[in-house]
């Protein structure tokens, strides 16, 4: 997906109000001048109407502007508060004299036929091809993508503006659009405008109603908004982004907030605090937020969230985005996380749709001349199926999610997003999910270039064919129509698919009256709460993993520490803390770890800061004298390193694993002169720091902690909280990359994620020190208590089944040391004589927080799922045989006897898809 910033117009706030709207007849507005700051939309092209009448000036700079002819020649198009993001909303404006009134500066192209501004160089784009469709910037598109909605015809004649795939729809300045609402007739006599009759009925009602271009129109979420349905009442349908909080701009701000919404750690950080109600708690927090920004026009309210791919190769540029490499601790991930973002206090209403992306075998961005658009992804039957699919299994099965995002790669010479055996008969017909697919943008497009479909329209009927509802990106729309019309494509299918979307679409509320519905109530006063910074700042705490802490030098003791160097490029960074995918954040600014060590500690503790690096990826070593000088007249050094955007991100994945430009040789220059030396690491993906491992005496993993990030490292750091965070992936040496990336095998090659890895890792999975101490004993009665003087034996059919218990382990937890610190309990499953069978699997995990010398008792449950095995053509069962349970440094065995059970045959789910595709 883009990873540009994007805005929705504010006129949302009144679809929101108001739904269904519907502009009514711009009569009312002949002979009046244009209301400065009036929203600019699509409408029907009329020589009478005075709102869509232009005069282009041109010239060169300062005179290329658009002026309302007509109206106002004091009036012309401009871009609201001088907005460099994408999906900034366009409005008319009184004309600004001033020479630097770049956003008043436009460029009219006849030979692109683009309107390009010359603030940004984004392109003047239509949200779609109908009448009342809202008109933004995006950055300019080829054609094949969205730049069909980008490209204008203007009559110099007429003074109009219209679009070039449709010549019936203006750009239109009209201030006369009024709402209307279901209460209003011809509305209020439509069964989808009656809330009180059943969702399938509604839709009955509707889906008829639309030809179909609006259909296929419909379908279209690029600009992350379908554009609606004006001439029926139907609001834009509109999407976004939540992933650790909503990725759009501030609102209005209440008293003592920003008004922008909460950035909370990533969701590598936020896995790594194996804390199932943490993630609950966010996922609640995130959609309150992003009903209260919808309500103010900032955000939708389908949400491609959360990532939940695997992180299986420590390279991937998009790992920081997910829960890390288990397939268990995934799906526990999303199985709350998802939840959360859906399900609110009306039971009547979804709060959001949340949508699981990248199905499927998506973890690669660009390496070795291949691309995430053409990458074919080979992988086996048993790994797709013990591996990359059981996080989407969850989605569907545990969190309910009511939407899918496909992926932009193919798998085994399939595009994802045309894979009808994947899509239609394993997660719809088998899996049991209800929702909608929606395409990453502009992934139906790449059909071409994976040599699938010959031609724009052919793609968007193998798109939905394939399972794909919703195509962000241009494809849809225009072309599937063609598609119906053509022959193609069977208008029914694309029905299906309208109406997958519009169940949706009801289900959020769109279309009911707003004194009904609680989340409308929802404002300013509900983003950026104390309550949601504290959470922020919890996560972050409990995130956090202590790698190596040699002598006990942390935590560092206002006593004794006096003078602090703190050094790195990463020691006063703010926006980095952040990650990607995250909204606008002001709070950052002020809490770095710079900031927060200086206002906790700077009346008692000397900190001298030295940045020493202008950037991670700086090889400019000139001030290195000056951090060993601050680092040798200090008591302790600190020294910040690791990664930001720049090294890993969307479309960029890392050649290496160690820490880019100067940064280990930074350390081990502050070392020399402090063998006091603290690293603390700000990043995401995992770092090899083989010689700092080996030297340095206390290491701190802090992933991106989020907009408290600074607050968090030094709490830890000082020991006003204990580390217990551990680690969700496996810290490889530098060399591993000499697997290729490209080897989707878990087992083949030395192996990969610490499942299948035979190589020596620098930290295992899971690892994480604590400043306390615990001790694991099993509690009395529990399975494995008896010492394994007798082999715990159970039936096959039982260990399968998903509503007994009886694989549940009792652990015995004390804090053996003298501090208080929570600590996560971790079970593992290990095979013993299965063949291909992953070295050790989690199993299970709990999380409890313990006063010095105090114990308590953590329950851990073998379930079928990690307990059962998956052969080579892909038939996952429970089987029989040995296997051990361990839990710290606790063993306990266990045998299954009896007939292997299936719980999944991928070769049968195969035939019944082929026999019915011949029939």
């Amino acid at each position: 997906m883009r990873v540009d910033e994007w805005r929705l117009p504010m006129v949302l706030l009144l679809v929101m109000l108001f739904t269904p709207w519907v502009f009514a007849s711009h009569a009312d507005s002949l002979g009046k001048k244009v209301d400065p700051h009036t929203k600019i939309q699509l409408w029907e092209c009329s020589a009478d109407l005075s709102g869509h009448t232009w005069s282009m000036q041109t010239g060169g700079y300062p005179n290329n502007r658009i002026i309302l002819q007509a109206a106002d020649p004091e009036v012309c198009l401009d871009i609201d508060k001088w907005s460099n993001s994408s999906g900034a909303t366009l409005h008319a404006y009184t004309l600004n004299p001033a020479p630097r009134a770049y956003n008043q500066q436009f460029k009219y192209d006849p030979d692109t036929y683009n309107i390009v501004s010359l603030m940004n160089k984004f392109c003047v784009t239509a949200s779609s091809s109908f009448a009342g469709s809202t008109v933004q910037m995006y950055p300019c598109t080829p054609e094949k993508a969205t730049g069909a909605l980008q490209q204008w015809i203007y009559n110099a004649s007429s003074g109009q503006i219209y679009l070039k795939n449709n010549s019936q729809v203006c750009l239109d300045a009209g201030s006369s659009g009024t709402v209307a609402n279901c209460t209003t007739a011809p509305f209020s006599s439509y069964t989808y405008c009656n809330s009180s009759m059943p969702i399938p009925d509604r839709v009955h009602d509707l889906l008829p109603r639309l030809s179909v271009a609006e259909k296929a129109q419909f379908l279209v979420a690029a600009p992350h908004t379908n554009g609606g349905v004006p001439r029926l009442g139907v609001p834009p349908f509109l999407y976004g982004e939540c992933l650790h909080g909503a990725r759009c701009d501030c609102g209005e701000a209440a008293p003592g907030s920003t008004g922008c919404p909460t950035s909370f750690p990533h969701a590598l950080g936020l896995s790594a605090t194996f804390n199932r109600t943490l993630w609950t708690l966010v996922g609640e927090t995130v959609s309150t937020e992003v009903r209260a920004l919808f309500n103010q026009g900032q955000i939708g309210l389908a949400m491609w969230a959360p990532d939940i791919n695997l992180f299986r190769d420590p390279r991937w540029g998009r790992g920081q985005e997910v829960p890390g490499e288990d397939p268990y601790l995934t799906a526990e991930y999303v199985a709350h996380y998802s939840r959360a973002l859906q399900e609110g206090d009306d039971p009547r209403y979804l709060k959001l749709i949340s949508s699981c992306k990248h199905f499927s075998a998506y973890d690669m961005e660009n390496w070795g001349g291949s691309s995430r658009h053409n990458f074919n992804a080979i992988v086996s039957e048993q790994d797709l199926v013990e591996y990359y699919w059981v996080p989407f299994r969850s989605c569907v099965e545990q969190a309910h999610a009511k939407s899918i995002m496909c992926s932009y790669n193919a798998v085994n010479g399939i595009p994802s997003c045309a894979n009808s055996l994947f899509q239609n008969e394993i997660v719809r017909n088998e899996w049991g999910f209800e929702g909608f697919f929606v395409s990453d943008c502009g992934a139906i497009g790449n059909f071409l270039a994976h040599n699938y479909s010959n031609s724009s329209e052919m793609a968007s009927r193998d798109g939905i064919e394939g399972g794909t509802d919703v195509n962000c990106g241009g494809n849809y729309g225009g072309n599937l129509a063609n598609a119906v019309n053509d022959g193609l494509l069977a208008e029914p299918l694309l029905d299906a698919s309208v109406r997958r979307v519009m169940e949706a679409m009801f289900r959020l509320g769109y279309m009911d009256p707003g004194d009904q519905q609680p989340y409308l109530q929802l404002s300013s006063k509900d983003v950026d709460t104390a309550h949601g910074r504290q959470l922020a700042l919890e996560v972050a705490h409990q995130m956090i993993v202590l790698l190596k802490n040699e002598d006990g030098i942390l935590p560092l003791s206002q006593g004794t520490v006096k003078t602090v160097a703190l050094i790195g490029p990463q020691a006063n960074t703010t926006q980095a803390l952040l990650s990607n995918y995250h909204g606008t954040n002001t709070l950052v600014e002020s809490h770095s770890i710079l900031t927060a060590m200086t206002k906790k500690f700077g009346s008692t503790v000397k900190i001298q800061y030295v940045e020493a690096l202008s950037d991670p990826a700086s090889t400019d070593t000139s001030k290195f004298s000056q951090a060993a000088d601050a680092a040798k007249s200090s008591d302790v050094a600190i020294v910040c390193v690791g990664l930001t955007e720049h090294e890993e991100s969307e479309g960029r994945d890392r050649d290496h694993l160690t820490l880019p430009g100067a940064q280990d040789e930074l350390v081990q220059n502050v070392l020399k002169a402090q063998p006091k030396t603290v690293v603390v690491l700000i990043n995401g993906g995992p770092l090899a720091i083989e010689s700092i491992k080996e030297s340095v005496p206390a290491i701190v993993e802090a992933f991106y902690p989020g907009e408290l990030g600074g607050d968090a490292v030094t709490d830890v750091l000082f020991g006003e909280v204990n580390p217990s965070g551990r680690l969700p992936y496996t810290i490889y040496p530098a060399d591993y990359i000499k697997r290729s990336f490209f080897d989707m095998s878990l087992r083949d090659n030395g192996g990969c994620t610490y499942q299948h890895y035979t190589g020596n890792a620098l930290w295992e999975f899971g690892y994480g020190l604590s400043y306390t101490t615990f001790n694991y004993t099993w509690s009395a009665g529990s399975i494995g208590a008896d010492g394994n003087d007798g082999m715990y034996r159970v039936h096959s059919s039982l260990a399968a089944s998903v509503s007994d218990t009886p694989l549940m382990y009792t652990v015995s937890v004390k804090n053996t040391g003298t501090v208080a610190g929570a600590d996560s309990v971790l079970g593992f499953l290990k095979s013993s004589g299965q063949p291909d069978a992953p070295i050790r699997e989690l199993f299970d995990f709990g999380r409890v927080y313990l006063e010095a010398g105090e114990s308590c008792v953590v329950h851990l449950t073998v379930g079928p799922q990690v307990l059962s095995l998956t052969d080579s053509s892909g038939i996952q069962s429970v089987r029989s045989g040995k296997y051990v349970v361990e839990v710290g440094d606790l063993r306990a065995a266990f045998e299954v006897y009896g007939p292997d059970v299936e719980l999944f045959n991928l070769p049968e789910v195969k035939q019944r898809y082929e026999a019915k595709r011949n029939n």
